[in-house]
This record gives C-alpha cells, sequence and structure tokens, in this order.
C-alpha cells in the first residue's frame, strides 16, 4: 500500500521516498511528509515487516507558520495548470532503485529516479534518448521546480526536505 494514495485528498503535499526493491523486515523502507492545510506537517520513516508491508519506524510533527503555509498553498496555485497535466507516473529510464511519489493538490504521481535535465543538452548529446524520454523529463523537471519552491518555503520553519532525506528543527530524520 502506498501511504500518499491513502491521503492524496486530505493533504496539501506530500512526499513519499522508499525503495522499488524490499525485502522482509527491511529496516529503511523510506520515509514521507504529509502537510494538511492548517500548516501541521507530519513525517515518517518506515521499516518493513515480515509481509513486506511499511511499518512507521519513527512519527512526528512539525508546525509550519501561517507565511509558509499561505506561500505554499501560493507555489500549488500557480502550478495548477501543471499540476493538472502531469501523469501518474514518470520514468526516465533510470533504475536507480528509488521511487518518488508525490502529492500536489491531490493530483498523485510517483517518479522512479527523478532528476532534473537539461533537455537542450539531451536532445544535443543523446537524441534518441531525448526522443525516448522527452515527455518525462519535461514532467520531472516541472515536479522538482515545485518540490524545490515548496521545500524553500518550509525551511523559514526550521524543516529542511530534501529528495533522499529529512531534517526538523536541526535534526536529521532519515
Amino acid at each position: 500500500m502506498n501511504i500518499l494514495e491513502a491521503w492524496k485528498n486530505k493533504i496539501v503535499f506530500g512526499f513519499y521516498h522508499h525503495p522499488v526493491a524490499v525485502w522482509p523486515e527491511m529496516e529503511d523502507a523510506g520515509f514521507s511528509v504529509r502537510l494538511f492545510a492548517n500548516g501541521t506537517l507530519v513525517y515518517q520513516t518506515y521499516c518493513l515487516n515480515v509481509k513486506c508491508e511499511p511499518t512507521v519506524a519513527v512519527s512526528g510533527r512539525a508546525a509550519l507558520g501561517g507565511d509558509s503555509a499561505d506561500r505554499i498553498a501560493r507555489i500549488l496555485a500557480g502550478y495548477a495548470k501543471e499540476i493538472d497535466a502531469l501523469p501518474a507516473f514518470t520514468s526516465n529510464g533510470s533504475r536507480d532503485g528509488t521511487f518518488y511519489d508525490f502529492v500536489f493538490r491531490g493530483q498523485y504521481v510517483s517518479s522512479s529516479g527523478i532528476q532534473r535535465t537539461d533537455l537542450s543538452a539531451i536532445m544535443r548529446d543523446n537524441p534518441e534518448y531525448y526522443e525516448k524520454y522527452r515527455f518525462d523529463m519535461e514532467d520531472e523537471n516541472t515536479i522538482l521546480s515545485i518540490f524545490t519552491k515548496i521545500a524553500d518555503a518550509m525551511r523559514q520553519d526550521g524543516v529542511e526536505l530534501f529528495l533522499n532525506h529529512l531534517i526538523v528543527g536541526g535534526e536529521k530524520i532519515i
């Protein structure tokens, strides 16, 4: 079960970083953040049980100030058209072993090995790859632009969100 899929219509923003390959009793099975409209941010880290189902290892909350929550709402409103056009899944051909799931205003999108791409450089250096993954790379650049702006807005309240880790109040959560 995907953590964000269950919450997608109740949160303003969500992010879930989890491995592609899993095994029973895996100790590091990723982390998630869920931001609610009132500014409450819930974060959790996961391990897997013997059935490979995610189990909460660490759970916590942070409160974003009104300025941050308002800024995030404006960011999402500014990208409304782009968010609505995002597919449910993007793939740039990467096999890095990590899924990155996002929720923006109820729109869920999952990416495998997401990365920012210089499309003109790829088009010049590897035209076949460009033609195969052009639309996915464009979508991933959009996703990362939104994610980065949201992460920047959270920083003023002591929440540092990155694709591969999270720091809250100066403490590295994962």
